[in-house]
């Protein structure tokens, strides 16, 4: 960045003076062109004017305030069908979440502008005009696709460029098509030497043929480069990837056969509002029996499709029987309880996990409680075993239990069980959920006199995953 800028300070020399940006134009909305020279979207009739139905209204309103947002357009030329699209980085515009990387919003903004123009001809097809701030065309070039329409034909649209007004500069996005070409000015300027496609002074002494040349190949070297670097908004720090997040939370207390549990409602109840508060999506179900686990998970499914990060928190009892978890609804009987009544009323853990489609799933389990089934169970040899049994999943899963397998976990005297008091404690951090399950561990620990110790199976691939900023 700094040899370009000094080599945009050489360009002044030629002729090109920079141009500052007015103090009342939002940085959401500054240009800096392919020239060196600066605007404000707002001084522009793309964003003003209404010719394609409301873009103008919605390009203002939508326009994120971090400035990461592309936009594509057919020339104002008059045989053009005028076309516009718009991609931002937070899908305002009723899209999915774009990532910060400006290849998603830039391939968005040119669909949303082909499908207005339907098939356009190649003078009139739809380029990039703009991506982050940044606009691969000199100033000149961006008022064709932005400003006034020309009232003459083509061939006349294309001819002599209006009084002060700069040549075109080549693209430096590769989603930019080449400009059909221009004629030069009359008179001084049809004979001027250009830099970068810009007119130079040709009253600079000593400014020779082979100096502008070397100056053309330094421009499209230092353009190139600048185009390969990751987009920044004017005056932002760079967005975080904002990712969809749903989560499925059970708590199943009020067991007809087994007795009530105290916490698990509660738990349930407290962290649908903890992960809410990142503004990840919640389905709530609290004391299902069979049909309603079955349908809770079901109805999961077909909402969470689509979504990057898939969460299930349950509390409640749980049990394994031959090394295979299952979820206790709440009509499962303990009385003439078997295995074949286990497998029947109750739902595996590795079936819940075939209702959470996404890539990267995080399962939180407090279901490790002793139960009535399970010690029945045992006593008859079936297999059954205390807690849950260890487990081995996919890459992309992380399953967290509130204590380790073959231990029971504690419900705990206060509000919430040992182990979610832990987890709503810990969320709020901002780290990577591999440390926070850390915390939780030594603070149930320490809660549980070194009695219960959480614990995780399974990994996660990729980057961090923080979920208290993972939909932010």
């Amino acid at each position: 960045m700094g040899r370009l800028t000094a080599f945009l300070g050489a360009l002044m020399l030629l002729g090109a003076p920079l141009q500052a940006w007015s103090n009342e134009c939002s940085a959401r909305f500054r240009i800096s062109f392919a020239d060196g020279t600066n605007s404000c979207l707002t001084d522009h009739a793309l964003a003003n004017d209404d010719v394609v139905g409301q873009f103008g209204a919605d390009l203002r309103r939508v326009v994120p305030s971090n400035g990461y947002y592309a936009v594509a357009a057919t020339p104002k030329l008059a045989q053009c069908k005028r076309a516009v699209g718009l991609g931002t980085v937070d899908g305002a515009m009723a899209q999915p979440s774009l990532t910060a990387d400006a290849a998603p919003r830039s391939e968005k903004a040119l669909q949303d502008c082909r499908l207005r123009a339907r098939g356009a001809t190649e003078d009139c097809r739809c380029r990039i005009v703009l991506v982050d701030g940044r606009s691969p065309l000199s100033r000149a070039d961006f008022a064709r696709y932005a400003d006034a329409v020309p009232a003459a034909p083509v061939a006349a649209a294309q001819g002599p460029a209006a009084p002060g007004a700069t040549a075109p500069a080549p693209s430096t996005s590769t989603t930019a098509a080449p400009l059909p070409p221009r004629s030069a000015d009359a008179g001084t300027a049809a004979s001027a030497p250009t830099v970068g496609g810009m007119v130079a002074n040709p009253s600079r002494p000593g400014a020779t043929a082979e100096e502008i040349a070397a100056l053309n190949r330094r421009v499209d070297e230092l353009q190139a480069a600048l185009s390969r670097q990751p987009a920044t908004s004017p005056t932002a720090e760079p967005a975080r990837k904002k990712q969809r997040a749903r989560a499925l939370v059970i708590g199943n207390s009020r067991y007809t056969h087994l007795g009530t549990l105290v916490n698990p409602r509660r738990d349930a109840e407290a962290m649908a509002a903890k992960l809410r508060g990142y503004g990840i999506e919640v389905d709530l179900a609290l004391d299902t029996d069979r049909p309603g686990l079955v349908k809770a998970l079901s109805t999961f499914q077909s909402r969470a499709s689509g979504y990057d990060v898939n969460i299930l928190f349950y509390a409640g009892h749980g049990l394994q029987v031959a090394g295979i978890n299952y979820i206790v609804p709440v009509d499962m009987n303990a009385e003439g309880a078997s295995v074949g009544a286990v497998k029947l009323n109750g739902v595996s853990l590795d079936d819940a996990l075939d209702y959470l489609p996404a890539s990267t799933r995080v399962v939180f389990l407090d279901a490790c409680r002793d139960n009535p089934i399970s010690r029945s169970l045992r006593s008859t040899r079936s297999g059954a075993g205390v807690g849950l049994a260890p487990v081995s999943t996919v890459s992309g899963t992380l399953l967290s239990y509130a204590t380790r397998d073959g231990a029971t976990a504690e419900d705990g005297t206060g509000t919430n069980s040992p182990y979610t008091t832990a987890l709503l404690r810990h969320l709020d951090a901002e780290e990577d959920i591999a440390l926070v399950l850390r915390r939780v561990r030594q603070a149930v620990l320490a809660a549980t006199g070194q009695r219960q110790e959480p614990w995780e199976y399974g990994s996660l691939v990729g980057d961090q995953l923080v979920l208290s900023r993972l939909a932010k």
